[in-house]
């Protein structure tokens, strides 16, 4: 049957809720759906009780769901327009949600929600599969493999394979075993819960709406969320159709105070009793089985699980099985009924123009990149709920709060969203919503520190509306301030809200970086999560594009592909950390815009980056006399360096000069040559040692060899620091030849040279100090972001007798005063920006004991991992001496079962397949290089502020894995690997 003409067929995991509504949209549009439970058909058993608590749907996810079956939810369910909080001193506060009748929760026993969607989804026409636990798939097909009651396997095929089944999802434990560079995080937080037991009255009515009746307060006559809030516990109990109410006890499983309540201090019928009759005595009466409810089991913990991607192939997560979250907030369910909403709003998007199969291949991607941000924000939202309900729901400064953001919003929609409203009652994206909301409390917040939000309310309303509205008094927008083609100019306001927005951008992505969300590469090709960036055209747009969807190019599109350099399992080339502060200084900078490039323009930022340069050269141990220039890169640097040498010779002796490197030097001295105009066939490649460094007696050979043959010895450089392993040349050994010689020697030290702030790098790096010039990476051996690097001589007329070109009438501000540089004498640029506060302002922040401590962390982690890779059956660790920098170079001679010892050839490519299968699980980045004598090795260089052993381990554990997976390989190639036939089926994908 052709492809486009027969039905397709999706496989769900999990017979939930969220599984049952997936295969109901997926039927809507004609698929075969199949969905599979691990457990039985629960509507043949009794309910149960003890680890079961009240679904609370919101518009946001209701409006998910068909009206039939809303109308069938309303039935069993009750309507929840408030909040009601019990203080401990008895008194009662009622809190309502929101201005609308819309704005509800619908409370309803997730056993009856789930009854009722079952049903809808086999009357619709899916087929139920009880009994079946899934336990593995090949997602490739994707054809999922389940246990049939234990006893019997059997396979189903399928065109989409959904997973939801829940926070322990077997689904996604195979995407994360099949080549998906599942990232997954998991935060336990600390706290469970049981469930309680409590009956309706004598009369079937619910006994909190009679006990707390008041006439003077009509809402005491409607029904809602009831919290005893306590500290760091609490009760919640919701009423049911049936006069019942599900309620739940929430409390730390352990407390640091052995006095104070916690899951371990209940032991007995007496801890449960003497507990509630304390904290909670106005419901003791209704609940009659209290102490053998809170006994009967072990309380339910409570996590929150981060997932990254959604995806892989066809296969996609949903619900609690991308992104499990604490109940707190009570959009566990909404969310995950929004999660089928926009799958199937992208589907159907892209389905009329690509066809069903082409259509799940785009769509898939497209979710992750839209769902992934959503995801995070609520888990946090949740979080931070949790500690509002037990710590602040009953405080009277909360409620006032509360009561004046409501005023808030009723007198001004446009202006104000409570937060509550907004991630309940509306479609927002969670991450808009929490950028708007965390714009508007800075001014709140602001304002609610100085005046009383109670007796002071309309002194803040008419402050909170004039802070954030324009200069011409115009309110901003729902969202935005910004909106393109209203010219270049911005108001205070309009620059303020887009710093805000940029900054919530930056920030989460931070935080995503911290908490291991990226991988350290999504590799050339699979960008994971994120569609092609959209066509940028031959010209630039002649309308304006709203800021939103030009972050999202940038964060969401441009951002998940290719190598993640902040990374702190990045352990490949020489790693830049990216330093947050030092972009908080380029930010700084840019900002204010100023020129640098002569002392009367900017005299105050001119002295900052002088300070800069002076702090770098006495760093390398310069004395007084020294100087530098702040350059974009190492491979300015060294061209700057280059220059130099070449301005003491003579022009019409110049184009016989030499240039003097080792071979392990960086092909940047090569590009310098070019740029400076030195012929290539005389950059030399001066031989190796044995300890891959410059052999000091062949350069000796070579400057003596080219000067008798009428060619001039110009340039030589020191490398501190290879790229390929790290070595040091022996820079004293080095000046001396130079200085015998009368050549310029320069050090490019652009790996190594901040080493020199440890112990162990002043040994290291000794002889620096007699260097004519040094080169060095701020944004390597400094973790600053790229783009910082500078040139330093040791004596300062060089570098200007190199580039300053006197006599510009047109600049009359120039100085000839040396204390005041004019840096456009310095180096090649005129107009530039200001370089300095990029490295003044971490280096004033923190001091250098900061980056001293930080380096020498970098030292001792490659010691310990070159120690365990050297302990490792089969691996060769590249002998590193002492002291070292931080890479290590390995070579692997075998797979886990040790069946290819010897072979080179096949041993080169067994470590470029390794490296390829330890860089595809997304935990670290190495690369491979080849070293003379030795093939190819795995190189790892530990040169990131947040490297720390949790990384290493992640290495070594892919590492084996890595080997294991070869070993598996070759068994299934017939050993291919151990025989003179070469062949690569042995390493396929």
């Amino acid at each position: 049957m052709p492809e486009e003409s027969r039905s397709l067929r999706a496989v769900v995991v999990g017979g939930g809720p969220v599984g049952c509504v997936v295969a109901i949209e997926l039927l809507k549009r004609s698929f075969e759906v199949d969905i599979y439970e691990r457990g039985p058909d629960f509507r043949s058993y009794p309910p149960t009780r003890g680890h079961s608590f009240n679904l609370t749907l919101t518009k946001r996810g209701l409006d998910s769901l068909d009206e039939d079956v809303l109308k069938l939810l309303y039935e069993h369910g009750v309507p929840l327009p408030q909040r009601i909080v019990h203080a401990a001193d008895g008194t009662v506060n009622y809190q309502l949600y929101g201005t609308e009748p819309e704005h509800h929760l619908l409370s309803i026993p997730r056993g009856e929600l789930h009854q009722l969607l079952l049903e809808k989804a086999e009357s619709a026409g899916a087929r139920l599969h009880f009994h079946h636990e899934f336990v593995g798939a090949d997602l490739a097909i994707p054809r999922a493999t389940f246990a049939v009651r234990g006893v019997s396997v059997t396979e189903a095929y399928a065109d989409l394979l959904i997973g939801c089944d829940g926070a322990n999802s077997m689904v996604r434990h195979a995407l994360s075993r099949s080549g998906a560079r599942m990232q997954v995080s998991q935060d336990h937080f600390g706290d469970g819960f049981v469930e309680v037991t409590m009956p309706a009255d004598a009369d079937g009515g619910h006994p909190l709406l009679r006990a707390y009746r008041d006439p003077g307060q009509p809402l005491s006559e409607q029904h809602g969320l009831h919290i005893w809030s306590r500290g760091h516990f609490m009760l919640i109990s919701q009423p049911n159709t049936d006069g019942t109410y599900t309620t739940g006890l929430w409390m730390p499983l352990t407390h640091p105070d052995p006095e104070q309540p916690s899951w371990e201090t209940m032991r007995t019928p007496e801890d449960v009793v003497k507990l509630f009759s304390e904290n909670f005595p106005d419901v003791v009466e209704f609940l009659p089985s209290l102490a053998a409810d809170v006994l009967a089991v072990s309380p339910a913990p409570l996590k929150t699980i981060r997932v990254f991607p959604y995806h892989h192939q066809r296969t996609v997560l949903l619900g609690d099985a991308a992104h499990t979250l604490v109940p707190f907030f009570g959009q566990g369910i909404n969310c995950s009924f929004e999660d089928v909403r926009a799958l199937m709003s992208l589907y159907d998007a892209n389905v009329a123009e690509l066809g069903p199969l082409a259509a799940i291949d785009v769509t898939l991607p497209e979710f992750t990149r839209t769902r992934k941000p959503n995801g995070d924000a609520i888990a946090d939202l949740s979080l931070a709920m949790g500690g509002t309900l037990k710590d602040r729901a009953a405080s009277p400064e909360f409620q006032a709060r509360t009561a004046l953001e409501k005023r808030i919003h009723q007198r001004y929609p446009d202006l104000y969203l409570p937060l509550y409203h907004a991630v309940a009652f509306t479609h927002t994206p969670y991450h808009e919503v929490t950028a708007r909301y965390t714009r508007q409390c800075a001014v709140l917040d602001a304002l609610c520190a100085r005046l009383d939000p109670e007796r002071d309310s309309e002194t803040i309303i008419e402050a909170y509306v004039a802070a954030i509205a324009d200069q011409d008094g115009h309110l901003p927008a729902p969202v935005t301030t910004l909106s393109p083609g209203n010219g270049l100019g911005l108001s205070p306001a309009q620059e303020r809200e887009l710093l805000e927005r940029v900054a919530e951008r930056v920030a989460s992505y931070q935080s995503a970086l911290a908490g291991n969300v990226y991988p350290a590469s999504f590799g050339d090709l699979d960008r994971i999560g994120a569609g092609p960036l959209p066509s940028q055209g031959r010209s630039a747009p002649y309308e304006g594009t709203e800021l939103t969807q030009l972050l999202d190019e940038v964060f969401e599109q441009a951002l998940p592909s290719g190598m993640m350099h902040a990374h702190p399992g990045f352990l490949s080339h020489v790693p830049s950390g990216g330093l947050f502060q030092g972009a908080v200084g380029e930010f700084v900078s840019r900002s204010l815009n100023r020129f640098a490039g002569a002392w009367a323009a900017a005299p105050g930022f001119v002295q900052i980056e002088s300070a800069v340069v002076r702090w770098y050269c006495s760093a390398m141990g310069y004395g007084e006399g020294s100087f530098g220039y702040l350059t974009t890169g190492g491979s300015i640097a060294n061209f700057m360096a280059l220059r130099c040498a070449l301005e003491p010779i003579a022009e019409d002796e110049r184009h016989r000069s030499a240039v003097y490197v080792s071979a392990q030097g960086h092909f940047s001295v090569q590009k310098a040559a070019k740029l400076a105009g030195v012929r290539s066939d005389r950059v030399r490649s001066v031989p190796l040692d044995g300890d891959l460094r410059m052999d000091v007696g062949a350069l000796r050979a070579m400057l003596a060899e080219d000067r008798a043959r009428g060619i001039v010895p110009a340039y030589v450089v020191a490398t501190a620091g290879t790229t390929n392993t790290g070595a040091v040349d022996d820079i004293t050994a080095i000046a001396e030849v130079c200085r015998e010689a009368g050549v310029w020697l320069h050090v490019d030290a652009c790996f190594g040279g901040f080493f020199r702030l440890t112990e162990r790098g002043r040994a290291l790096l000794a002889g620096t100090e007699l260097a004519d010039s040094i080169a060095v990476d701020a944004h390597k051996s400094l973790f600053l972001p790229h783009g910082n690097s500078a040139l330093l001589v040791r004596r300062k007329e060089t570098l200007k007798a190199a580039f300053a070109i006197p006599g510009a009438a047109y600049i009359p501000e120039l100085s000839d005063d040396d204390d005041r540089p004019d840096f456009m004498n310095y180096g090649p640029e005129v107009t530039r920006e200001i370089r300095g506060l990029t490295a003044w302002l971490p280096l004033r922040m923190h001091g250098l004991g900061a980056f001293e401590d930080a380096l020498d962390h970098t030292l001792d982690l490659a010691d310990d991992l070159a120690s365990r890779l050297a302990s490792l059956d089969g691996v060769t660790v590249v002998p590193r001496g002492r002291p070292h920098l931080p890479t290590v170079v390995f070579r692997v001679h075998c797979p886990a079962g040790g069946a290819i010892e010897g072979y080179g050839d096949v041993v080169d490519r067994l470590n470029e397949r390794l490296c390829e299968l330890i860089n595809s699980r997304g935990n670290v980045y190495l690369a491979t290089s080849t070293l003379p004598g030795l093939g190819t090795v795995l190189r790892a260089c530990v040169m990131h502020h947040r490297t720390d052993a949790a990384v290493l381990d992640r290495l070594l554990a892919d590492l084996k894995w890595a080997r294991e997976t070869l070993e598996e390989t070759d068994r299934a190639g017939s050993g291919a690997l151990a025989g003179s036939d070469h062949s690569d089926r042995s390493f396929a994908s």
